[in-house]
């Protein structure tokens, strides 16, 4: 491992008697020098194990993710940030300040953290709050993307799950947004309630009320005996209505006095009944022009648009691509127990000319339909639905994305699939830099961002590389 200027003799000494930790890592935050107290506040310490096993991030006594806020500074243009953190130990609870700096030392950047323990300060008597950046890794877990429009959803969904108000998913069919609900629960403070899902389109009016209210003994034809509707199984949690715009209006009604009153009567009953459940709604209708067309309560949608996502169709977020095929390829290698590597060029261009009009729904179909047919460890342009194959255009698609050559993995083509070596740093060619380069209109602060380094580290890059 490199050694640093900084972690001079002299300079080590010094710090040892400091009444605060100092610690200092490199951009991949591999730690390079760590004081005594440091290692007593924060890190974990391995007496077989020298300085080089530490990683700051993946520590057993972790207490943040640095990499959601190295995103954040980032993202804000900022070289430094502070933050105060409860570290929860076996014997007490400590309240420590962080103070984070980058700076630029040998034309690579180096964080310098001073951590400081304000515990004797005031009384701490909160719990520790769950892993930072536990938010991040449960979305990126069920939602694959890096699209702008993908982090605007995740921006989304964790405002509206710090909140307990309604919410109304947007976006054509195929897009994900039961998957949006279902992490909008699961990062909520109902987290361990019921989630209950209810696709308004998929029954009748009548069986719809009957499977959302519940009905009593002898309230139809067929009513055996008392049950318990959806809004009560989801009480103290959330109800995810799917379709929200294939209700009927009388149905609209009695969901209005759920929303408004917090109570429910089975069907042929006559008692109220509490019930205490969040809504998250979704639709691929424009519930707008429904209401201009006196098919859905105006009333209704203000009750339920309280607060509103948008899911982008996949056409509209095309480099996301290769990362959902990849996503799909493992998935399914596990589920037909094969070992496709990847996806040729030639399939590649199919799918990236493609518009989608059933989006990752459609996308997901397409990589099984290959699945079936495909012959060896890479699915080639003939595996594809022929549907998609009449539909390929000639000339490479408007995205100026770069195809890889034939037999490599699309996922090359995704920011966080440039895979770094043993030594942390980025591997990519001339022609792959040039591409990112070239999607991001040469710029080289969004270039690094996109690519997960410095913008000093993309410069040397481009310089090595001969790119201007």
């Amino acid at each position: 491992m490199l050694t640093i200027e900084v972690m001079l003799t002299d300079f080590s000494d010094f710090s040892r008697h400091l009444p605060c930790g100092i610690i200092i890592t490199d951009n991949n935050l591999q730690i390079h020098f760590a004081n005594d107290f440091a290692r007593e506040k924060i890190l974990q310490q391995h007496e077989a194990s020298g300085m080089d096993e530490y990683v700051f991030h993946t520590t057993d006594m972790r207490v943040f993710d640095m990499h959601e806020c190295m995103q954040s500074m980032i993202s804000e243009g900022k070289r430094d940030f502070q933050k105060t953190l409860i570290l929860k130990t076996s014997k007490r609870e400590k309240l420590l300040f962080f103070s984070v700096r980058g700076v630029q030392q040998g034309g690579e950047v180096r964080y310098i953290f001073v951590i400081t323990d304000i515990s004797n300060e005031m009384d701490c008597i909160t719990h520790s709050p769950g892993t930072f950046g536990k938010g991040e890794f449960l979305l990126r877990k069920k939602i694959a993307g890096n699209d702008p429009k993908v982090l605007e959803v995740f921006r989304m969904i964790s405002l509206a799950a710090d909140t307990d108000v309604n919410v109304l998913i947007q976006g054509e069919s195929g897009t994900g947004k039961e998957l949006v609900a279902d992490a909008i629960h699961e990062l909520s403070a109902r987290k361990n309630k019921p989630f209950v899902k209810v696709n308004c389109a998929a029954l009748s009016e009548t069986l719809l009320e009957s499977e959302l209210f519940g009905h009593v003994k002898g309230a139809f034809t067929g009513a055996y005996k008392d049950k318990t509707g959806k809004f009560e199984q989801a009480n103290g949690g959330t109800i995810f209505l799917d379709e929200i715009g294939e209700i009927s209006q009388a149905l609209q009604v009695k969901l209005l006095r759920v929303l408004q009153e917090k109570t429910i009567e089975k069907v042929g009953g006559n008692t109220s009944i509490k019930v205490d459940m969040r809504i998250v709604a979704a639709t691929n209708k424009n519930l707008r022009e429904l209401i201009r067309d006196n098919t859905f309560r105006d009333d209704l949608f203000y009750r339920i648009n309280v607060f509103n996502i948008l899911m982008p169709s996949l056409r509209d977020r095309k480099l996301d691509i290769p990362l959902l095929s990849d996503y799909f390829v493992e998935k399914f290698n596990k589920s037909f127990s094969r070992n496709v590597k990847g996806i040729s060029r030639n399939a590649l261009k199919i799918l990236m000319d493609y518009s989608w009009p059933g989006n990752i729904r459609e996308l997901q179909n397409a990589i099984e339909h290959a699945f079936v047919l495909v012959n060896g460890n890479v699915i080639e342009a003939e595996d594809l639905p022929s549907e998609l194959r009449n539909a390929a255009k000639a000339e490479i698609s408007n995205t100026n994305l770069l195809y890889p050559p034939d037999r490599i993995s699309a996922s090359v083509y995704y920011a966080e699939s440039f895979r770094k070596s043993k030594n942390g740093r980025l591997k990519i060619c001339r022609e792959q830099l040039e591409n990112v380069l070239e999607i991001n209109e040469w710029n080289q602060s969004r270039s690094a961002e996109y690519l997960g380094i410095s913008r000093v580290a993309l410069w040397k890059k481009m310089k090595k590389m001969g790119l201007k």
